[in-house]
């Protein structure tokens, strides 16, 4: 992970986060909703299981005690399996969306203290028939449970600057890409900014990233722009600006090829 969870946790805490809903529920073995995009954030408590969760491709089962967050604008798919049902106790909101163009997988973990982070969403539900009344009450009570959450993660999970055991020069370019993704001509003028040799740097980030650079930055791009184009004022041509293309068409070739669906497809 290219930026750690207590990062993103602050600036969590310092945006308003918007309650969508609320949901404690129970579903049958063998339920399997359609695959879809996520446009907000779900945070997941496993209270039963087992369910069979896949994001972006990466596949994982969670059970009873399991905790999860799902970042927005990824594509999700899940299923309960096993002989029993799955009970789950769930929020969906919002928060500032470039919060999390990094995050592309799944945050979990099975905490110790479950019991706490269960307490706190009980509490939420609790208020949520009175919403309007409690809105700033059940955001603060989110607050922290996710702050519980992030803080207790186990530490191999948080990668910290200094710490990751990849080249500085690799890490630097990841935080540079994130932040600049947006310039048309990123690639080359990080290249200026490194010592290393461009082979040699592309074949290091290759190794330490599992993508090239120029995938990586494309990852970046394609998800920011899957975000972008739910804003209806934004026209296609604006939106591949804000993604770093000059070029409208290429902008939607890329798309396509992406994520196998047209940036107009993708307005619904």
């Amino acid at each position: 992970m290219e930026t750690s969870y207590r990062t993103m946790l602050g600036q969590l805490l310092r945006s308003r986060l918007s309650l969508e809903q609320v949901r404690h529920e129970q579903f049958p073995t063998g339920f399997s909703p359609s695959g879809q995009i996520v446009p907000s954030c779900r945070f997941i408590l496993f209270m039963a299981g087992p369910v069979v969760y896949q994001v972006e491709g990466d596949e994982v089962t969670f059970d009873e005690g399991s905790v999860v967050f799902v970042p927005p604008w990824i594509w999700r798919d899940w299923k309960v399996v096993g002989d029993t049902p799955a009970e789950l106790l769930w929020t969906v909101f919002r928060a500032s969306e470039r919060i999390f163009h990094p995050f592309d997988q799944l945050i979990s973990n099975r905490p110790a203290d479950f019991s706490l982070l269960r307490a706190g969403m009980e509490r939420i539900f609790t208020l949520n028939p009175e919403k309007e009344k409690y809105d700033l009450l059940m955001e603060g009570e989110l607050k922290a449970v996710l702050a519980r959450f992030f803080l207790n993660l186990p530490e191999p999970a948080i990668d910290k600057e200094g710490v990751s055991g990849r080249h500085p020069e690799v890490d630097y370019s990841v935080r540079w890409l994130q932040a600049h993704y947006d310039v048309p001509t990123a690639l080359a003028e990080l290249q200026e900014q490194l010592t290393l040799h461009p082979d040699y740097f592309r074949d290091l980030f290759r190794r330490q990233i599992h993508e090239s650079p120029n995938r990586y930055l494309t990852t970046l791009r394609m998800r920011a722009a899957r975000y972008f184009l739910k804003d209806p004022t934004l026209s296609i041509k604006e939106v591949a600006a804000r993604c770093g293309y000059t070029d409208a068409l290429y902008f939607s070739r890329a798309y396509r090829k992406f994520w196998h669906h047209s940036p107009s497809q993708a307005r619904g």
